[in-house]
């Protein structure tokens, strides 16, 4: 080798030492920076995580408010300023900007009071004229059944409920299968089959006699506890149309048990369409936005989430399997907020095996894209009262079991009453 090629040759070496020493002096800079910003994000996080604590006993009032594009980017403080804001402002000075969670008991607790308002307003009218109240009553309910379900649609309850009846002793055998066995849910498994009254017998055979060996209803606090210990599902409110919020994060994932997690599942799905004096509203196919009143909103926070965290195969296809075949027409919108990548690949398997109509009610959120975009979507859908700070939103992320176990607990005793109750009347 002559002594110019030596030279070249060691020049090339420096150039190629040169370059590899800039690139790790720069993935070096770079990751100090990161790790710098990443620290202020996360103490900027905390001190608004520690200002409020939730609270699920608080309605949220649903204002003209919205999500911004401020509210995908948690490490800069903001202020936002409401119209109107210097004129109406009080004593009590300036509010978090979060807000505390809604209550799971927000449907009984309206609903009791709608009840009490009803009763008010019933003897009132009662010292008046006996007569002219019991006349308005029986005008009023046949008006609001008519506005939802159809005549032809009636008879095809009708006649679903005489496929029931005719295996009553087998499908009927208990108080809480009967309560289950409403006109309005008999409605849905129609809706489900396009209103083909065998069809959709065969469907509610299928979740009738399910229900009767899985004993949803039985299902306690205490047995989905140590499911619940992370956190990695919860309500937490309405979306704007009314559906009822679940919030699931499977980054929380603390088990990865499968008879668990679809226990867990279940008794979500049950508290969220809990209903303690049954369902009294019939809906047919004629008023779609009316159907949101009894459907639920699945958010599934995927931040942090990783492939180990994942559960079982098994898992993933009995959720589906239920929520389809014994939730009919529940499901109103699915929402995937933070997607990982691996996901698309995750989706084009499962995807072959959810049903056209189930599949429209899904809905993907990336925040870490086109922030403007995201905030559109979230704002669509949602009220930021309603929705995790981690998410847009303005409640405290911050998981607490004890604070929400009270509320579950109650909700298990109110259930148990009432079967207690109707056992009670069934012996008399």
């Amino acid at each position: 080798m002559t002594e110019d090629e030596v030279l070249t040759l060691l020049m090339f070496g420096f150039l190629v030492a040169a370059i590899a020493l800039v690139l790790c002096v720069r993935w070096v800079f770079r990751r100090l920076i990161l790790g710098q910003n990443r620290n202020v994000g996360e103490g900027e996080e905390e001190e608004k995580q520690e200002t409020i604590k939730r609270d699920y006993s608080r309605s949220v009032t649903m204002h003209e408010d919205s999500f911004t594009v401020d509210d995908f980017t948690p490490e800069k403080k903001k202020k936002k300023q409401k119209s109107g804001a210097a004129n109406t402002s009080t004593s009590e000075g300036e509010k978090s900007p979060l807000v505390k969670r809604v209550s799971i008991d927000e449907t009984v607790a309206g609903a009791a009071e709608e009840e009490k308002t009803k009763k008010k307003s019933t003897t009132i009218s009662t010292t008046t004229t006996t007569t002219t109240t019991t006349t308005t009553v029986a005008k009023e309910q046949p008006m609001a059944f008519e506005s939802l379900i159809t005549t032809e649609e009636r008879a095809k309850i009708a006649e679903l409920r005489q496929l029931v009846n005719k295996e009553k002793d087998e499908l009927l055998s208990t108080d809480a299968l009967k309560m289950y066995c409403s006109d309005a849910q008999l409605a849905r498994n129609l809706r489900a089959r396009k209103w083909d009254v065998l069809k959709a017998f065969e469907m509610l055979k299928k979740t009738l006699l399910w229900r009767k060996e899985y004993k949803p209803e039985s299902i306690t606090f205490e047995n989905i506890e140590e499911e619940l210990r992370t956190g990695k599902q919860y309500r937490s409110g309405r979306d704007r149309f009314g559906r009822r919020i679940i919030v699931m994060r499977p980054s929380r994932e603390n088990t990865r048990e499968h008879d668990g997690n679809i226990r867990l599942l279940v008794y979500t799905f049950e508290n969220a369409l809990w209903r303690t004096n049954g369902e009294r509203i019939v809906r047919g196919s004629s008023n779609i936005p009316a159907l949101a009143q009894e459907q639920i909103c699945v958010l599934i926070n995927f931040t942090k989430w990783s492939l180990k965290l994942s559960p079982p195969w098994r898992t993933s296809m009995e959720t589906l399997h239920i929520m389809q075949e014994h939730y009919p027409e529940r499901l109103g919108l699915a929402v995937c907020y933070d997607p990982p990548s691996v996901f698309s690949v995750f989706w084009k398997l499962i995807s072959p095996f959810i049903d056209v109509k189930t599949k429209s009610k899904i809905r993907f959120v990336q925040p870490r894209g086109d922030k403007q975009k995201a905030a559109k979507k979230m704002n669509e859908m949602f009220h930021p009262n309603t929705i995790d700070s981690d998410m847009g939103g303005r409640v405290d992320a911050t998981w607490d079991l004890d604070e929400y176990k009270v509320f579950l607990k109650r909700y298990d005793e109110v259930k148990k009453n009432v079967f207690e109750t109707l056992k009670k009347k069934s012996v008399e």
